[in-house]
């Protein structure tokens, strides 16, 4: 028995495995080029891409996407903006009562018809410029909110 040469058969892909092929070859060539821009980076940016690319890792593993932590932060950004506003909201009611109370002995009865009053203002103005403009029209008052610390925030016009 003589040797047997070895033929290597070529094989002609289909339209359809061409592509897949040519596909799988771009996103090769694709993350060679990623990892060797990566390599070029200074060594403390290496550290923290590497760094969050585990932690990133970590939350993938248990399930978590992206897009999850992207809805949650915005969730947790407007649950936060509301509760702001309603703590303050609290604070600026309260402190009208005491100062009435303090400033001019208003009881009961009388901050709460004042209380309602400042509410439905601040429900029927749009907005606080305009407010702000009626209030120097009828009382001469300039109301500044960007004052410092030592300035008054508020001041009698003549």
């Amino acid at each position: 028995m003589g040797k047997v040469k070895f033929r290597q058969k070529t094989r002609v892909l289909s339209g359809r495995e061409a592509r897949r092929y040519g596909e799988r070859e771009r996103d090769r060539e694709q993350r060679m080029a990623d990892v060797e821009r990566f390599w070029q980076l200074p060594p403390e940016v290496r550290a923290q891409r590497m760094a969050d690319n585990a932690a990133f890792q970590r939350i993938q593993k248990n399930g978590i996407t992206l897009e999850d932590v992207k809805r949650a932060e915005e969730k947790s950004y407007a649950q936060g903006v509301q509760a702001g506003i309603e703590n303050t909201m609290k604070t600026c009611y309260a402190a009208i009562c005491l100062a009435l109370n303090e400033l001019h002995g208003f009881g009961t009865k009388r901050c709460k018809e004042v209380l309602n009053a400042v509410d439905e203002k601040v429900c029927m103005t749009l907005v606080s410029d305009d407010a702000i403009q009626e209030v120097f029209d009828r009382m001469k008052l300039v109301i500044r909110f960007n004052a410092g610390p030592l300035e008054e925030r508020v001041e009698e016009v003549e």
